[in-house]
């Protein structure tokens, strides 16, 4: 009777593959949570006067990296993607993500004031 091993490269496949995926996940959990300028510095906002899908805050402070990007929620893990911006106080579109009016998805829409101008703005995006 002959018996067979499995060959060693053959049982590291599942631990490199359970492996990756930890780094995977793990990764973009620790970005997500403590965000951060190229010199440490955020930008920070706070939004109001929000509408949207059932259980959306109706106010919420936010930091982003960068003026216009994804804005990460202070209090929790929750990320504004900001896709249609109206400046109230110039009555001008700044900007509009080609598309985003006609999808189907529960959009949120908040008012901020902009620190460096003091200008009242409309954004509409997405709340993940």
């Amino acid at each position: 009777m002959r018996i067979f091993k499995k060959p060693r490269i053959a049982l590291r496949k599942p631990f490199i593959a359970a492996a990756s995926l930890f780094v995977a996940l793990a990764v973009p959990a620790t970005a997500l949570a403590e965000p951060g300028g190229p010199d440490g510095a955020n930008v920070q906002a706070h939004f109001f006067d929000c509408t949207g899908p059932v259980g959306t805050p109706t106010s919420f402070d936010a930091e982003s990296q960068k003026a216009g990007a994804a804005w990460h929620l202070t209090d929790s893990r929750q990320i504004f993607i900001g896709l249609i911006g109206f400046d109230e106080t110039a009555n001008t579109l700044v900007i509009l993500t080609p598309g985003f009016e006609r999808n189907a998805v529960p959009a949120v829409t908040c008012r901020s004031v902009r620190a460096s101008n003091g200008h009242l703005y409309r954004v509409t995006g997405v709340l993940t």
